[in-house]
Order: structure tokens, then C-alpha cells, then sequence
């Protein structure tokens, strides 16, 4: 932990009423009350496109903190640089595939920040002795231009350049550039393990099982019951295999405030990953023999899901460090077009029992769009891959999805 620069300015009086303090009690943390900084964020990391270190840059900011008695006011007025790995909680070192949180905490009046794992408050503090300030993600970062483009390059620092260390494979590890957030700079509904891409949050991960899927009368595909998705490393991306299609992904993402990508959204997301192979997962789970889906992210061990000097698909990453857009598992999109394969337009019923009915050319008329491939497609995996085949009351073992939202 550190004191780093940041130093108490005042300490507000609390004229609320004994109910007001109720209140606010039951919100402590944090997010409920006011910070202040010059910009539209005040925590990143200090040299995004240098690699060589994983310290954050802390710029000006003023920030309130309730401590269930009386409002205090922290202020900062220097930007200073910090090693998160040297102000942890608990361990010394980063984990790959992770991700952090960064707190104000205090002990008396003087304030210091700290780094966690626990998404509550961290070791040694409380509630009411820490505010948590700031967030990240810890894994895959593909090298690209310094210039804000975002363009992959070569390890001589050419785009799409084959000198050295070929575009496809400069890719290193460390704290995501943009996945650093704060309480400036974030999604308007956090899910750990995401990043930011253009003005939108996307999922680092394609969606796994938080918590079990359940269905409308027992029934996969027809309107979900329970459940709940996440983005993770080392996860099952979960699929028709669970028993959902587009529909129930729609329904998973709004029940937690997100949506699935568009297909323009998942361009954006996916630009910068290389094609899939068809002899090789290196850049995405696509080998050809391949015989299904395997844990998410880069550089992972098949056998148990956890980080691997030697695991597959270790430079499978997008230039905005999005995981897994080539191969592993079909992606649903929030996109929609007309298959007109056939045109007979009538009533089709194949919506599923209770769910009305479809007015379309053919009885499966209306197509959703899926993005970047499958396990076993080699090259025709990749960061534009479309599939404009399947109807969205499909419930099939090869597709997934991902989930975004707008910055808040």
C-alpha cells in the first residue's frame, strides 16, 4: 500500500437527518457519491503503448468519501505514476486473466491506495474505511501504433508489418490499457473483464455461465427463467450446448443491463485479430481437427482452463484486446436480415410453444448475424467473418455470444 501524493483537504459537515444517514449507510460504497478531475478519466495506464511496465498514471482528482459518521474530501494535485503489483493486498504479482480494483482507503485521516482482487473492499479495510476508485483487467495486449489508431505492428513498429516479430505474434501481457477505468471512465453497466472500444464496453471474453440457465417450462430455447453470464478467462464460452439461441442471449444480456454486440460494434472489437489457421491454433481455436469448443482466452491450457506458457492460442487478440473474435465458438449479433431462399410468405410456427408466430418467406426466413467462426473452420475464421445462415430460434452447440454496453 502507499500514501503516494494524495493529501486530505477538508472534512465537510454533515447536516443530514438521522434517516438521510440511514441512507446513505446502506450505500457507502462508493459509487454513490461525488469525484471531481479535470479530464474525462483520471486513472490510466502511464504509457499505454510502451509495454515495457505495468505502472498507472493517478492525474488530479478531488474525491468524497462517506465513512459512516462524516463526509471527508481527498484531494489530489499531482499526477503521479504507481505499480499496482506493489500495492496489492495480499501476493506481489499480477495474475494473468484477472481482474483488480483500486481503492482509497484510509486509517484515520491519512489516505493510501491499494489493489485487490475483491471486488467489496480490500484486505484489511472495510466498507467504511475504503472506497473503491478505479478497476482493470490483467492479460493478452496486443502491441499496436502509438498514434491512437490502433494499428497491430511488427516488433520494428510497422503496421501490419513482418520485420522482427511478425504483426500476427507481437503480442505480450500485462495490465489492458483499455480496461482501466474509473469513476469517470466506465461502462454504464459493469461486468468485469471488459474493455473499451471506441464509446462502447465490450466483453474481453465470449460469455460464459455466471450462473446456471434455466428456461420457460423446462424447455431450452423458449423465454429464460434464471440464469446469468459472464465474461472470463479460462471459461466454456456457453453455447446452444446449454440450450439457448439468440433469443435467450438477447434475454440473458437485458436481464443484466447490456445487450449483444452489433455487427459493426463487433468489427470495431475484433479489428487487429488475425485469421484463424487451419493447421494451427495459434491465432484462434480453429485447427481443423478440432472437435469442439475449448476455455476462452489467450495462451490457455485445454485441460484446465488455467493461464500456460505453452497454451493455444496464444495471439489470439484483437488490436483492442478482445479475445477469442477468430474461431472457438460462432458469436450471435444484434443484427437481423431476411433470408429469401424461398419465398412462400405465410404464418410459420417455429418460434417455440407460447411464442406466437413468424410472418416470412420460408419457415426459416429470418437470419441473425453471426460473427468470426467456429473451432474447426481454420481460415474462414476471422476479425470480419459473417454468417448470415442461421435463424435466431436456433438453439446450436457452436454459437455464443458476446456482450457489450455504452460507456456511462
Amino acid at each position: 500500500m502507499s500514501n503516494m501524493s494524495i493529501t486530505t483537504a477538508h472534512v465537510y459537515t454533515d447536516n443530514r437527518t438521522e434517516a438521510d444517514q440511514d441512507e446513505a449507510k446502506v450505500s457507502i460504497i462508493p459509487e454513490n457519491v461525488g469525484v471531481k478531475c479535470q479530464g474525462k478519466y483520471f486513472i490510466s495506464k502511464s504509457n499505454p503503448f510502451g509495454y515495457a511496465a505495468d505502472t498507472l498514471l493517478f492525474s488530479g482528482a478531488g474525491i468524497d468519501f462517506y465513512n459512516g459518521d462524516e463526509w471527508m474530501h481527498f484531494l489530489n494535485r499531482e499526477d503521479f505514476t504507481f505499480n499496482p503489483a506493489s500495492i496489492l493486498d495480499t501476493g506481489d504479482a499480477l495474475e494473468y486473466g484477472t481482474d483488480y480494483y483500486i481503492y482509497l482507503c484510509f486509517s484515520g485521516i491519512n489516505p493510501e491506495l491499494c489493489v485487490s482482487k475483491n471486488a467489496t473492499y480490500p484486505n484489511g479495510f472495510s466498507a467504511l474505511t475504503s472506497r473503491k476508485i478505479g478497476f482493470f483487467h490483467y492479460g493478452a495486449v496486443r502491441k499496436v501504433s502509438d498514434d491512437g489508431k490502433w494499428i497491430p505492428i511488427d516488433s520494428n513498429g510497422n503496421k501490419f508489418g513482418s520485420q522482427g516479430t511478425i504483426w500476427e505474434q507481437n503480442v505480450t501481457k500485462g495490465v489492458i490499457p483499455n480496461s482501466v477505468g474509473d469513476l469517470k471512465n466506465h461502462p454504464r453497466t459493469y461486468m468485469p473483464g471488459m474493455a473499451k472500444v471506441g464509446n462502447s464496453w465490450v466483453c474481453i471474453y465470449p460469455m460464459s455461465v455466471k450462473e446456471t440457465v434455466t428456461f420457460m417450462d423446462d424447455t431450452n430455447g423458449l423465454h429464460v427463467a434464471n440464469g446469468a453470464l459472464k465474461s472470463a478467462y479460462g471459461a466454456l464460452p456457453v453455447t446452444g450446448t446449454e440450450g439457448l439461441n439468440q433469443y435467450n442471449f438477447n434475454e440473458l444480456a437485458w436481464m443484466q443491463e447490456m445487450r449483444l454486440t452489433h455487427y459493426a460494434e463487433w468489427l470495431a472489437a475484433a479489428f487487429g485479430s488475425p485469421q484463424g489457421l487451419d493447421n494451427s491454433d495459434n491465432y484462434g481455436w480453429t485447427k481443423k481437427t478440432n472437435t469442439a469448443r475449448t476455455f476462452t482466452g489467450c495462451s490457455v491450457d485445454t485441460a484446465s482452463g488455467q493461464y500456460s506458457i505453452n497454451g493455444v492460442k496464444p495471439f489470439a487478440v484483437s488490436a483492442h484486446n478482445i479475445c477469442d473474435c477468430t474461431g472457438n465458438v460462432w458469436e450471435w449479433q444484434d443484427d437481423y436480415c431476411i433470408r429469401q431462399d424461398t419465398t412462400s410468405w405465410q404464418w410459420y410456427d417455429v418460434l417455440g410453444a407460447k411464442m406466437g408466430q413468424a410472418y416470412l418467406p420460408n419457415d426459416i426466413g429470418l437470419a441473425a448475424f453471426l460473427c468470426g467462426g467456429r473451432w474447426h473452420d481454420g481460415v474462414w475464421c476471422g476479425p470480419r467473418t459473417v454468417n448470415l445462415f442461421h435463424w435466431p430460434w436456433h438453439v446450436n452447440i457452436s454459437i455464443g455470444a458476446r456482450f457489450a454496453c455504452d460507456a456511462a
